[in-house]
């Protein structure tokens, strides 16, 4: 009896853990098909201004890319370098002579001089080790390589810079358009709420006799423009991310939040308003490039004017002879006959039908264009600096009317609704009103965009981008 007993509590607790296990299983099934339970779970990243544009700088495939060419550039200066140095070759070659050369010579054997008879010399199977040492001595080219291969690293260097200025410059602008264009939701956000309110309000009236309906479809229409225009904004926001995951190097599918607020990222731009960095133009990454790329169309020339010039190399030859009756050469008893030589060689160039002398003058020529470039492009940087800060002091003039007008609008449309409410203004002068407050709303987000678009661009000219994450205090 004890043993049935025992029996069937061993059943009823395997019949509790397989409901418990069963219970589990359909609960986590619930929890899996919960779409916002999922969403829960999925990680979001967070970036500041200046995350972004570290992680861009390190991890954008523009960055990556130049990375690699530095690398190039090094390994290019040392094939250079090592072109200059001793190089080694060994040679290895065998003959078979299946018929050795017949040679007509005087029978002096016999004494009959007059008198050709026929011989064979050699062996039939030679074979020949050869080891050769060449050292340049003097070569033009060499030195002027090694000097061209030096600025062709600073150049890779250089362009590495300007490419991460360049990135700086796209991410900050993306960002900046995300917190615009998010803010701009906002206010449409707060100004449907609004309207949707007023449309209750006057919608109630209208039921009293108070209003006609016309006041109330004319509202209607208003909200529907609204809503179109939330719509469109939401999908461009989408958009926007896209963009600035994808300037950073990051996966489409990874979900960023921007930590920073509109109002801080103003705050920093329109403080340091009076301080502006003096413009230096040897210190421009762009105006450094054109520099770089006139030292090497000088180092063209002066390679063409060196290929004038004698090339001396120095050489050691140490070789290896055998000659056998019988294929037999792993036999080391055999003897092998050594032979060594040391020498120079030296080759000048004599007569090229004046092809040399054309090839300098066209380096001559490339030079001079470089040099017109690198003067043009340096006074076009002097303009694009003044055209840049003109641009920037329009856009914090704009910025600060376009706020002041935007709480004029604002309170003009209050009173008006307040009119309306009250039966004094018209359903015409409120649309009025209203339409004046999101025309005010418009011009105000734009000028805040043209104020930060403004001042990047100056960054980007002043290779300046330390302020953009200096906090006030």
């Amino acid at each position: 009896m004890e043993r049935l007993d025992s029996e069937q509590r061993k059943k009823t607790r395997y019949r509790l853990k397989t409901a418990v296990l069963v219970s589990l299983l359909l609960l986590s099934l619930v929890w899996v098909d919960q779409p916002g339970l999922r969403a829960s779970n999925e990680t979001v990243r967070e970036f500041s201004l200046e995350e972004v544009q570290a992680f861009a700088v390190a991890n954008s495939f523009e960055t990556k890319k130049t990375q690699l060419d530095i690398l190039a550039a090094r390994k290019k200066l040392q094939e250079t370098v090592a072109s200059g140095l001793p190089q080694a070759s060994s040679t290895m070659s065998y003959m078979n002579n299946l018929e050795l050369t017949t040679m007509l010579i005087p029978n002096f054997f016999e004494g009959k001089f007059d008198e050709k008879i026929p011989v064979q010399f050699g062996t039939q199977h030679n074979a020949t080790l050869n080891l050769t040492v060449n050292q340049l001595i003097f070569n033009g080219s060499y030195f002027v390589g090694l000097q061209t291969s030096s600025i062709y690293r600073g150049l890779a260097d250089q362009n590495h810079e300007r490419t991460r200025m360049e990135v700086l410059k796209s991410v900050t602008d993306t960002y900046y358009l995300i917190l615009v264009t998010e803010e701009s939701e906002k206010i449409l956000h707060a100004s449907l709420s609004n309207l949707e309110k007023t449309h209750h309000e006057i919608s109630e009236l209208h039921k009293e006799g108070f209003v006609s309906e016309t006041d109330v479809d004319l509202l209607q229409i208003t909200i529907t423009k609204l809503k179109n225009g939330l719509q469109a904004l939401q999908r461009q926001i989408g958009i926007a991310y896209s963009m600035l995951k994808f300037q950073m190097g990051l996966s489409l599918e990874e979900h960023v939040q921007l930590t920073e607020k509109l109002s801080e990222v103003l705050e920093r731009v329109v403080a340091p308003h009076s301080r502006r960095p003096d413009f230096s133009l040897e210190e421009s990454v762009d105006y450094q490039l054109l520099k770089s790329q006139e030292q090497m169309s000088k180092m063209a020339l002066k390679n063409e004017q060196m290929q004038l010039l004698p090339t001396v190399v120095a050489f050691y030859t140490f070789q290896l002879s055998a000659m056998r009756s019988a294929f037999n050469f792993l036999n080391f008893d055999d003897d092998w006959y050594r032979s060594q030589m040391v020498g120079l060689n030296v080759s000048i160039p004599l007569f090229k039908s004046g092809a040399q002398k054309a090839r300098i003058s066209q380096a001559r020529l490339s030079l001079e264009q470089a040099r017109n470039t690198r003067e043009q492009v340096a006074r076009g940087l002097l303009l694009q600096i003044e055209s840049a800060r003109a641009a920037l002091d329009s856009a914090h003039d704009s910025y600060a009317n376009t706020k002041d007008n935007l709480n004029l609008s604002r309170r003009v449309y209050d009173k008006t609704l307040i009119k309306y409410k009250e039966g004094v203004s018209s359903s015409m002068d409120l649309t009025q009103a209203h339409d004046g407050f999101l025309a005010a709303q418009s011009e105000y987000i734009q000028s805040i965009s043209q104020l930060l678009q403004a001042q990047n661009s100056l960054d980007r000219l002043l290779n300046d981008y330390d302020h953009t994450s200096e906090k006030d205090g």
